[in-house]
């Protein structure tokens, strides 16, 4: 759209230009053309006065010094004949005389006319200009005397003022863009850019993004339309929000009361095998319930991200997650620091060593903190050993309560990883799941680094896991 006004306001430029342009050329043109044919009009006229002795004493030795002059002096060529059409006099080009043009001048003067004033010459056209007068006393033509002028120098000048005409139009052309057209398209575009703003940051997330209500009365009525949708987005997501919550801190208390009464049932003497599967059903009734709530929090306000040492926390993360491991080997530099808020890391790792510990039991896991000083990306790698995914089920990890088709047996509530997920893209970063080639799954977290290398040496974790520093 602004290329768009820039193109129209440049052509309405161009356009307002050229009607001033035309005019004034024209007229510069048309007065050069007039001074040249009164000077070529005046000299004829004297040369006419000359050429009368020169016709009646039949003596044109000193006309044809004073025409050569003349013509060495102004260039052209200059013709005298008499009433029989002999020439008397010439000097210039020979053949001169011969044209048609110059013919029916030569008849106008010996009838007694003078020459009219020529068309407006212009840099493009070559014509010279052909002026007569008659050559005669009172009543009687004697003669006529012709000039035939060049309009090279009146060419040259009009061409120089066209030229400064032009260099002067393009000058003030810049002068109105960047002046006038460009500030001028600023403001109309203005609540555009400002609402195109505003939609990119509802797009990133951003509800608390409104567009101002500026410019013309369509462009505020969009800005009005904007705003109102924003609203009814934001409280639709709040009342969802409000909705889980609620539902969550409903269902929390009948469920703390349900297992009591499971308990006193089995305290007083019912057989355990009828009353422990009930107490594992309502333990994960609970443990849905809380990740419910913690799921409904994801996106309720704006997180303002922090500088974070990542390494630091999955260090410490993973010196209380490493007895639960058979091996756990950690490779982590000495600092990688990403913009995260404090508690992300540590969702974030526990929730990915949870699901090794329970998906991939026995088999050895990896925790890599990588840092690309170039991408400018802090990446946390977890990586096991164990059966991995279905290869249809990659895709869908992350997803509420999704459950890998070899898991179904497995306790858990699906929301582990959707949690990760909807934690890490508010914060702007994105989590990856594959399945490497020798068996396993692999999850990476990327956030956005701040600064860092990978430098160190090597050291234990309490319990026997290696960590590479």
């Amino acid at each position: 759209m602004r290329r768009r006004l820039l193109l129209v306001s440049l052509s309405l430029i161009g356009l307002l230009l050229l009607a001033l342009m035309v005019p004034l050329v024209a007229t510069y043109a048309s007065d050069r053309t007039q001074a040249m044919f009164v000077s070529r009009l005046g000299d004829v006229t004297r040369f006419a006065v000359v050429a009368e002795d020169a016709l009646e004493t039949g003596l044109a030795e000193e006309l044809n010094v004073d025409l050569e002059r003349y013509v060495d002096v102004y260039g052209g060529s200059v013709l005298v004949v008499d009433a029989d059409r002999q020439v008397v006099a010439q000097a210039g080009a020979k053949a001169v005389g011969d044209a048609p043009e110059v013919q029916e001048t030569i008849d106008r003067a010996l009838s007694g006319a003078g020459s009219h004033p020529p068309d407006t010459v212009w840099p493009w056209s070559g014509d010279d200009v052909v002026i007569a007068s008659p050559v005669g006393r009172d009543a009687q033509v004697l003669g006529a005397v012709v000039v035939v002028a060049p309009t090279s120098a009146v060419q040259g000048s009009i061409a120089l003022g066209l030229a400064w005409l032009v260099a002067a139009g393009l000058v003030v052309v810049l002068l109105m863009v960047f002046g006038a057209v460009v500030p001028f398209v600023g403001w109309i575009l203005r609540p555009v850019h400002d609402l195109e703003h505003a939609a990119k940051d509802l797009a990133d997330g951003d509800l608390s993004s409104r567009a101002h209500e500026l410019g013309p009365p369509e462009l505020r009525h969009l800005a009005r339309s904007f705003n109102a949708m924003v609203d009814n987005v934001e409280m639709s997501q709040r009342q969802q929000r409000e909705l889980v919550a609620d539902a969550a801190h409903q269902l929390g208390n009948p469920l703390t009361a349900l297992r009591l009464r499971v308990e006193n049932l089995a305290a007083t003497g019912s057989p355990a095998a009828a009353v422990e599967p009930v107490l594992e059903e309502t333990d994960r009734l609970s443990s849905i319930v809380e990740s419910l709530l913690r799921l409904s929090q994801v996106g309720a306000r704006r997180v303002a991200p922090v500088e974070v040492d990542v390494a630091g926390i999955v260090r410490e993360r993973c010196a209380i997650w490493e007895p639960v491991f058979t091996r756990l080997r950690v490779d982590l530099p000495d600092r990688a620091l990403a913009l995260s808020s404090p508690d992300v890391v540590e969702v974030v790792l526990d929730s990915l060593l949870d699901n090794a510990a329970k998906f991939a039991p026995g088999s050895p896991v990896q925790v890599t903190v990588t840092c690309g000083a170039l991408a400018g990306k802090v990446e946390v790698r977890v990586r096991d050993h164990g059966q991995g995914l279905h290869p249809d089920d990659v895709a869908k990890v992350g997803a509420r309560f999704f459950r890998g088709r070899q898991h179904q047996n497995v306790p858990g509530t699906g929301l582990g990883l959707a949690i990760v997920r909807a934690r890490v893209d508010d914060l702007g970063g994105s989590m990856v799941v594959s399945t490497p080639s020798d068996g396993g799954l692999e999850v990476a977290v990327v956030l956005s680094a701040v600064t860092g290398d990978a430098h160190g040496n090597s050291a234990q974790l309490p319990g026997g896991g290696a960590e590479a520093r």
